[in-house]
């Protein structure tokens, strides 16, 4: 029986670090992505036409500085709580 292994003692043990989600990051979260969405998918389809209107080129101008806007907030609402993250690695 000597084919058994033995644990070894001296090994970290890697806990899951929790990520406090509320109700309320959620919401926000999920309405910054889709007003993204919404904006940009407004852009490529105005982007697409052979000509657009002077109203239709305003339009187009806001939802494609809408997108780019929505695109930061997204990428520092994720990046908020993985700083959560880095914070606890550090600490061990």
């Amino acid at each position: 029986m000597a084919d058994k292994a033995t644990p070894v003692k001296n090994q970290k043990t890697h806990r899951k670090p929790e990520v406090n989600i509320t109700r309320a990051f959620q919401q926000v979260f999920f309405t910054t992505v889709s007003l993204t969405l919404l904006s940009g998918g407004t852009s490529l389809w105005l982007s697409f036409q052979e000509h657009l209107s002077p109203q239709q080129i305003r339009v187009f101008e806001s939802c494609s500085a809408t997108w780019q806007m929505g695109i930061g907030a997204v990428f520092g609402l994720l990046g908020s709580k993985a700083t959560h993250l880095f914070h606890q690695e550090e600490d061990e």
